[in-house]
């Protein structure tokens, strides 16, 4: 099991891409403005989101169903280009990696509380799902309906997470590829939480019928 879910494409584009853009910024940002410590700290912190995902992908339940793999073509590409255009934009061209925001202290660190505030609540609500997480569209053996945690809250909440950290990531860096990536990210979730929801109403019927009409998708009383 742990071997086929260490396969996920997903959790394997996601940290290549990360590590393609950490590789690339190593190499161009040698005495230009990114060797400052404020850009390497953001780096940081998302290597620290890659490892915890990798490692716990390794200990899930055994999938019953799983999504067609047509499906997760354009995920793992948008997966791929969101990562490169969050930290390393320049790479896909100068337009990307315009600032569309002045270096300063104040969206910064901004951004920073921003960005490690999603990276704890995607790890509490990956924490909360345990064995029955995915990254694909999938319902496990013996799934269960989770529905504690931050799931009380909102039905996605490592989408809520990600989003969050994409956006104090963007504050913090200031480039307009950045503003990119988080346009893509939104893509992939609102596609991904359609696929989603149907899945998990079928499986659950009326028992998930009832949890989504009392519970918001991922903005707590709003959306």
């Amino acid at each position: 099991m742990a071997a086929e879910v260490a396969a996920d494409v997903e959790v394997v584009a996601a940290g290549v891409a990360h590590a393609v853009a950490v590789a690339a910024a190593v190499v161009v940002a040698a005495g230009a403005e990114m060797a400052d410590w404020r850009y390497w700290l953001v780096v940081a912190i998302w290597i620290v989101w890659d490892g915890y995902w990798f490692l716990s992908a390794r200990s899930v339940k055994r999938a019953a169903s799983k999504e067609p793999l047509l499906s997760r073509i354009p995920v793992v590409i948008g997966l791929v280009l969101g990562a490169v255009l969050m930290l390393a934009p320049w790479l896909l061209g100068s337009f990307f990696g315009q600032r569309f925001l002045p270096v300063s202290d104040a969206p910064y660190f901004a951004g920073l509380a921003l960005l490690v505030f999603g990276v704890y609540w995607a790890f509490w609500a990956r924490a909360t799902l345990g064995a029955n997480w995915s990254g694909r569209v999938t319902i496990k053996e013996d799934h269960e309906l989770v529905t504690g945690g931050p799931y009380r809250f909102v039905r996605h909440p490592i989408y809520t997470g990600v989003l969050f950290a994409f956006t104090g990531t963007a504050l913090a860096l200031g480039y307009v590829g950045n503003l990119f990536a988080l346009g893509i990210m939104l893509a992939i979730f609102i596609f991904k939480m359609r696929m989603e929801e149907r899945v998990l109403e079928g499986h659950f019927g009326t028992k998930y019928a009832d949890y989504r009409r009392g519970t918001k998708a991922i903005i707590p009383f709003l959306i």
